[in-house]
């Protein structure tokens, strides 16, 4: 556990917070939808299609560092991205997706990540490019609401 700690919230919102420390409004905006999505996708997928060590009776506990650490961090970097250094939405949700799908593909590797029920590494992919296309369509909303004159 102390593992899920430090590489999946410890270092993640050090590098994220040290790169996000002038870009506030990103954090504050983005942070927790992807707490939100992160826990949402894990509760369905832990009871249906994946495992991670270590064992818990309840498994969100030990996601829970992720959850609140590596996935929402990737998510406001990849806006912070977009927005800030004004990359293409496309190819930085793809390196953002294919980022964190490799960081898993290791952890499986190692024996961390345990797959079932028919899931594997390309169902990881699509786990993780379906919410980053959301959180982009959820700034390009976010900005039609709040600045129209921008849009």
């Amino acid at each position: 556990m102390l593992g899920n700690l430090i590489v999946g919230f410890v270092i993640p919102v050090i590098i994220g917070g040290w790169i996000l420390r002038r870009q506030l409004k990103i954090l504050l905006v983005y942070y927790p939808l992807g707490i939100a999505t992160s826990a949402c996708i894990n509760s369905v997928g832990f009871n249906f299609f994946w495992n991670i060590l270590p064992n818990t009776r309840n498994q969100s506990y030990a996601a829970l560092p992720m959850d609140l650490g590596i996935y929402p961090m990737a998510g406001c970097l990849m806006i912070y991205c977009i927005l800030v250094h004004k990359k293409k939405p496309w190819p930085s949700i793809l390196v953002a997706s294919f980022t964190l799908t490799l960081i898993e593909w290791i952890a499986k590797t190692m024996g961390h990540v345990v797959y079932f029920n028919g899931w594997n590494i390309f169902w990881t992919f699509c786990s993780y490019f379906m919410p980053f296309v959301l959180a982009y369509g959820y700034s390009r909303m976010f900005a039609h609401l709040f600045y129209p004159e921008r849009t």
